[in-house]
């Protein structure tokens, strides 16, 4: 059976995401459009779409992050998303979405173990550091995990997800995005920028090797962004098919483009495929943003 993936119809009548579809639809896959009467006009549909667990059924958090409330342009964005997959016949576990505030791109799952970004206990108004809390042990229970490692997502980073610091490779290998150059670029910082920004990488790679996981490095050129929102030069929000990894690439990036594909093509032994993302990362998310599979 092919697989499937699913966009939002949102997708293709921006300028940004015409390419993007036109790609996609070249790969030889089953292509799933969420009407336009169900998307909100969010093309972002990882994010709303359910989380698969471990046993392979789906459940579906409550799609409501803090970096979308407040603006009533941002909040008409949130969908309805019980009858999205209502529509596509997608079972989500206990016929409801959950009260547990958590975007898809938030967490990571391989196996029967996932990294899940510190950003969902904010959005819960809760804490993990002391003790073991509720929704700690609600989300390991709903996905079915014996291990949920959690990370600190990166404070320069509004979405605070995972899909873009963090992905499996397997059960003890990660990839990392290369911060060789925010490294560089930092320096030239404020002290207080430069010690957050250590304590943040110090603390993120900390909870890596505590895990038993070892870290390898993929291209990342994010430094160079002018707009703080902009994710352009993010190789790891790359789409993990069964047989191919999407993977985007960048305007006047020709030599980390390649340097990024062989990287994946090591790491995953699948072929990759390049998709032009630019316009789309300027928005602050990419292909693994607007994508979901079941």
């Amino acid at each position: 059976m092919s697989e499937t993936i699913y966009i939002s119809g949102y997708l293709k009548k921006t300028v940004r995401g015409k390419g993007i579809v036109k790609e996609l639809n070249g790969l030889g896959k089953t292509i799933m459009q969420i009407p336009d009467s169900l998307h909100s006009g969010n093309e972002w549909c990882r994010d709303y779409m359910p989380v698969k667990a471990t046993d392979d059924s789906f459940v579906l958090f409550k799609y409501c992050p803090a970096y979308l409330i407040g603006r009533s342009s941002y909040e008409k964005t949130i969908p309805d998303q019980l009858a999205i997959c209502n529509h596509f016949s997608i079972p989500v576990v206990e016929n409801k979405v959950q009260d547990i505030i958590m975007d898809g791109g938030a967490i990571e799952i391989y196996g029967k173990k996932a990294m899940i970004s510190d950003r969902v206990f904010h959005e819960n108004n809760c804490t993990w550091q002391k003790g073991t809390p509720t929704i700690y042990n609600r989300i390991k229970l709903l996905l079915r995990l014996d291990e949920l490692i959690v990370v600190p997502s990166d404070p320069w980073d509004f979405t605070g997800h995972v899909d873009g610091l963090v992905r499996f490779i397997n059960d003890s290998e990660v990839l990392i995005n290369d911060y060789s150059g925010m490294d560089q670029q930092i320096r030239n910082e404020s002290k207080f920028v430069q010690e957050k920004y250590h304590l943040w990488k110090y603390n993120f790679e900390q909870t890596l090797s505590n895990a038993g996981l070892k870290a390898i490095s993929l291209t990342c050129t994010v430094h160079q962004n002018k707009s703080d929102k902009a994710a352009t030069g993010v190789y790891m929000n790359f789409l993990k098919l069964d047989d191919k990894i999407i993977m985007p690439e960048f305007k006047d990036q020709d030599e980390n483009n390649k340097k990024a594909a062989r990287i994946l093509k090591s790491a995953y032994e699948r072929e990759v495929i390049p998709v032009e993302t630019t316009l789309l990362s300027e928005e602050g998310g990419i292909i693994n943003c607007v994508t979901w599979t079941k």
